[in-house]
């Protein structure tokens, strides 16, 4: 670029001190604020995290608040963002945070300690917070890195993936790091995209050699993604005047959870209609074997289908009743439209639509 490193820096801090988005983790210097901004946002859209961010803090302000909270209600609050583990792994740093003292760690190495805090999210709240000259390389930072220096190889590679910090921190301005890594990730996330990417806008974008070379969709040179495993799965939607019965989870990634109780089918093919009958003696036979409980069927409803990392599921749930047998653990009567309920959201989206329908029904049956 004309001028070198110090316009790229220039520019590019011009660029976002005009133009960055009105996000909630932006209008503030608290470290414990920043930390939860950046772990929601962890593969979850802007759109999606800030109203979580606002109640979060509302009800947590300090890790200390947090500490004290008991787990159904942070997994409650935390409900529908997905990713569940990061709730707990948060849960788990405010604990640390709160036994220590109560103040947040104030270096990206001491950060790093904390359960859940990885480097990149380390790096971020300590420049943001701290100021700290370190570089943050997310996904968007990685992307932007590789095009501006032309960087190839698999960022999944050790050497590749610390050639790319090496390039972050050696474009990073010791002045304003917090700003000048969040302007990385706000380019790469507005302007520098996967596809498409709005090169023409780019405030440094007459010094990326990859667009010099006429490829910036080349960088990252990343491995092509696997396609989504099926999960074909049936669900038992067993009810009692207002509450559903509902199975704890005791193993990630749901842990801590109220879902249906569900079966998953060999091979993740979706089952024909025919087949329906055999679906459901197997989820029945599963009820019977692993609760000791005996169910009867009513009638099969619509499928529910939704993506969660690497696996595309297909929920068929069948609405039953309860035959024969005590409930217990893990199995429980709940209520699901008590807020403090940690429920998936599948399966509060499943209970709201049957809702949904039963009152509709019930209301064409008045007119």
């Amino acid at each position: 670029m004309p001028g070198g490193i110090v316009e790229l820096r220039r520019r590019l801090l011009g660029w976002f001190d005009t133009n960055q988005r009105d996000l909630p983790g932006r209008r503030t210097a608290d470290p414990w604020a920043i930390l939860v901004s950046e772990i929601m946002l962890q593969q979850t859209t802007v759109a999606a995290a800030v109203p979580y961010y606002e109640r979060f803090l509302a009800r947590w302000p300090r890790p200390a608040d947090l500490a004290c909270a008991a787990t159904d209600e942070l997994l409650a609050e935390w409900s529908g963002l997905g990713y569940y583990r990061r709730a707990r792994l948060l849960h788990d740093a405010a604990r640390r945070v709160a036994d220590a003292g109560g103040a947040m760690p104030d270096g990206a190495d001491a950060l790093a300690a904390l359960p859940g805090v990885g480097r990149y999210t380390a790096a971020a709240v300590a420049s943001i917070a701290y100021g700290e000259p370190v570089a943050a390389v997310d996904g968007n930072v990685e992307r932007v890195v590789t095009r501006l220096l032309a960087l190839p190889g698999n960022p999944r590679q050790a050497a590749v993936a610390r050639a790319i910090r090496d390039g972050a921190q050696a474009l990073l301005d010791p002045r304003r790091a917090g700003s000048f890594n969040q302007s990385l990730m706000e380019l790469g996330a507005t302007i520098c995209r996967p596809t498409r990417p709005r090169c023409p806008d780019c405030p440094v974008g007459d010094g990326c050699l990859a667009r010099l070379q006429g490829a910036p969709e080349r960088y990252p040179e990343l491995p092509a993604r696997a396609a989504p495993t099926p999960v074909t799965r049936v669900a038992a939607l067993i009810g009692r005047g207002r509450h559903a019965l509902l199975e704890r989870r005791h193993a990630a990634p749901n842990e801590g959870f109220f879902e249906l109780p569900s079966l998953d089918l060999p091979g993740g093919t979706e089952p024909r209609a025919a087949d329906g009958d055999a679906a459901w003696s197997a989820l029945a036979l599963h009820l019977r074997s692993a609760f000791g409980i005996r169910v009867t069927l009513d009638e099969a409803l619509s499928p529910h289908r939704h993506t969660i990392t690497r696996y595309r599921i297909t929920v068929h749930p069948f609405a039953g009743t309860l035959s024969s047998g005590a409930v217990k653990s893990p199995l429980a009567w709940v209520d699901p439209a008590r807020p403090d309920q940690p429920l998936t959201t599948a399966t509060r989206r499943i209970l709201a639509r049957v809702r949904a329908n039963t009152e509709r029904r019930g209301s064409t049956s008045r007119t």
